[in-house]
């Protein structure tokens, strides 16, 4: 096994996305604890961490979802 066989790489961009747009804090609480869950899994949280998760990071990622789906959506009428 190699050392990044653990990582998240889909995970860890689509936070790399949302600090650019602005949407999560680089050097946050939220943005920790999303770094911990890339590189370590979402099991590995405390109680406190994951309701940090749920409340920050799991939203943001989920309205993330939500403007690709439109943009493919329109982009596909489009065709």
């Amino acid at each position: 096994m190699g050392h990044n066989d653990h990582i998240d790489f889909d995970l860890h961009e689509r936070i790399r996305d949302l600090v650019d747009e602005g949407d999560l804090e680089e050097g946050a609480a939220a943005f920790g604890v999303a770094q911990q869950v890339i590189h370590q899994g979402y099991e590995s949280l405390t109680e406190r961490q994951c309701a940090v998760y749920n409340s920050h990071v799991g939203p943001a990622l989920e309205k993330q979802a939500e403007r690709w789906r439109i943009i493919q959506a329109m982009n596909s009428a489009h065709d």
